[in-house]
């Protein structure tokens, strides 16, 4: 390929970033009520009608803040990229700005959940009864939160070994009132030995070294109740090539392993689960969903 070429395909996708921007800027100008130069203004909104007529028209709630931070940590995940190409895979990351961004994003999971959760009724019934929810990975605490807030029957307890996260959660927590249903604790998954404790678990499978999987599962197997569930969580993975690799790429980067559906249930079986079902909704997260099976003792 020649320079020009190249320099031609580089200029292209480059409108895939101006307009993830300008859809942040409009978002957080929403948000905010900050004053905006009417000119600049007129500009964005034109950029975002040629993407979608009412493409940001409907969002309620929270839903905006999570669709900016989401793009908030796609610019510093490909920020870190560009800066430190060669880093050794993991999470290290202590920018208050990233983890918080990240967190706010985990939270879109919980509403993914919560829509896919009436296909298994048993599950779904599960999300509303009084019971507790291990959140593996909580990080600054958002999606534990959202949790909270979502399934107000459930009491969370999120562990998280990477104390600059851990810190984040707990001045989150602070602001929520909902401290008496979640508990914090700094602590590797290899080390909870909790035993028939927990209604539902989720697992941030980006996070987690492949070589641990297993190990992982069935310590999370044994920290469930008989009859409880787990929720296997990965990257959406969309349907092209390019998206494939990419998605590939972010995984590793973050220290697990791009598992495809049929791994994820294959390991999950061989962990003693049942009931065992892949979901790929089209955005955000995949999930595999699986049961501790009653009788296990």
């Amino acid at each position: 390929m020649s320079f020009q070429s190249l320099l031609a395909v580089a200029q292209r996708l480059n409108a895939s970033v101006e307009t993830l921007a300008a859809i942040a800027a409009e978002l957080q100008l929403r948000q905010s009520g900050m004053p905006a130069d009417p000119r600049v203004r007129a500009r964005l909104r034109d950029v975002i009608g040629n993407i979608e007529p009412g493409l940001l028209d409907g969002l309620s709630g929270d839903q905006p803040a999570i669709v900016l931070a989401s793009i908030n940590a796609f610019f510093r995940q490909a920020l870190d990229l560009i800066d430190d190409p060669g880093r050794p895979p993991g999470w290290s990351f202590k920018d208050p700005v990233i983890l918080q961004s990240y967190g706010q994003m985990s939270r879109g999971v919980v509403h993914a959940i919560d829509e896919l959760a009436p296909r298994l009724p048993e599950f779904n019934d599960t999300l509303r009864r009084p019971g507790t929810l291990l959140d593996v990975g909580t990080g600054v605490g958002w999606l534990a939160i959202e949790a909270a807030r979502t399934w107000p029957a459930l009491r969370v307890v999120g562990i998280d070994p990477w104390e600059p996260s851990l810190d984040l959660a707990r001045q989150n927590l602070e602001n929520t009132g909902m401290a008496s249903r979640i508990e914090l604790r700094e602590q590797r998954l290899e080390d909870v030995s909790d035993r028939d404790a927990f209604t539902l678990a989720w697992l941030a499978a980006p996070f987690l070294p492949p070589e641990v999987v297993a190990t992982a599962l069935t310590t999370i197997r044994r920290a469930l109740k008989p009859g409880g569930w787990l929720v296997f969580g990965l990257f959406a993975s969309p349907p092209d090539s390019l998206g494939q690799a990419l998605t590939a790429l972010k995984v590793v980067r973050s220290g697990g392993h791009p598992w495809s559906n049929e791994d994820v249930e294959s390991k999950m079986r061989d962990a003693g689960f049942e009931e065992i079902k892949s979901f790929t909704p089209p955005h955000l997260a995949r999930f595999t969903v699986g049961k501790r099976p009653r009788h296990d003792r």
